[in-house]
């Protein structure tokens, strides 16, 4: 018979890596899809602006949104930070935000 193991609050909470951060695992699943939403809502916004959009990774922050324009000079950069992106979407203001980015 296994036993299971108790946890006690001196026991480490088991992490999951998404994008470069580690998340408790027990919600590293919706995380990834909240970040998910976050990143397409940025890509539709940039792509209504921009003719090429593309994720890229930095190693320091993760997962980015990046615009290009035609000359394929790069135009903007957002990072998908949940926190951040969740409050501007909800409160309508992501086009906004954007725009205040744009080089």
């Amino acid at each position: 018979m296994k036993k299971s193991k108790r946890s006690n609050k001196k026991s480490k909470e088991e992490m999951t890596l998404v994008d470069c951060y580690y998340i408790p695992s027990i919600i590293a699943e919706q995380f990834q899809l909240l970040r998910e939403h976050c990143a397409l809502e940025v890509e539709k916004e940039l792509a209504l602006l921009f003719s090429k959009v593309v994720r890229e990774y930095r190693e320091e922050v993760g997962q980015v949104v990046v615009s290009y324009d035609d000359k394929g000079n790069k135009t903007c950069e957002i990072p998908i930070e949940v926190s951040k992106l969740e409050k501007e979407i909800s409160a309508e203001r992501l086009n906004k935000y954007i725009l205040s980015k744009i080089n």
